[in-house]
């Protein structure tokens, strides 16, 4: 068996060839969202705790590790098994109806994450990225705060119908993905 860690120096590096994904935590089936936990959710790929590897430590042999698996992120309610479910439903999680607009969006501060990497985690999970909306589609546009919605609000709006423009925090992205099912839009609007 060979095994390759991907540690310290490259703790990004979440790629088709990544196998399993190991966090921090330790005595508890939930985890904190991260840009690493999204990205392993949309690859389909086994998340667990540390205390995999320290009791295979301990023990002196590799232990299974799906006891040792991540559920859900913690503030998903305590039965859902959303991050689990991840990894057996292959299936784009968002319809190809969804159309997503970065135009505005460079970053997501509160996980580190560039636009790029915010792009591949919603074309894995099924959506589309729009570069220049138009009136025949609707159009999730993505805003972090309230003023960057008015912004965008004031220069979409000199273009296209206003009733095809859905503006929404990126967490609705991130809790439909580690929840694994769309979440209600209502919820994450500007």
């Amino acid at each position: 068996m060979s095994i390759h860690f991907t540690c310290e120096t490259q703790p990004d590096y979440i790629d088709e060839s990544t196998t399993h994904l190991i966090t921090n935590d330790i005595g508890s089936y939930s985890t904190n969202l991260t840009k690493q936990i999204l990205q392993a959710c949309v690859r389909h790929i086994f998340i667990g705790s540390i205390e995999w590897i320290s009791s295979s430590i301990e023990q002196s042999k590799l232990l299974d590790h799906f006891p040792f698996e991540i559920l859900r992120e913690r503030t998903s309610s305590m039965n859902t098994r959303g991050i689990k479910q991840c990894r057996f439903d292959q299936l784009p999680l968002f319809p190809s109806s969804y159309r997503f607009s970065l135009e505005f969006c460079r970053e997501i501060k509160q996980l580190q994450m560039t636009r790029d990497e915010l792009s591949e985690i919603i074309e894995l999970a099924g959506a589309s990225l729009v570069q220049n909306p138009n009136d025949n589609e609707k159009i999730y546009v993505i805003c972090q705060t309230k003023k960057e919605m008015i912004t965008m609000k004031r220069t979409l709006m000199n273009n296209i119908n206003d009733e095809r423009i859905v503006f929404c925090q990126p967490d609705f992205i991130f809790h439909s993905i580690v929840r694994h099912e769309l979440q209600l839009i209502e919820n994450y609007l500007w």
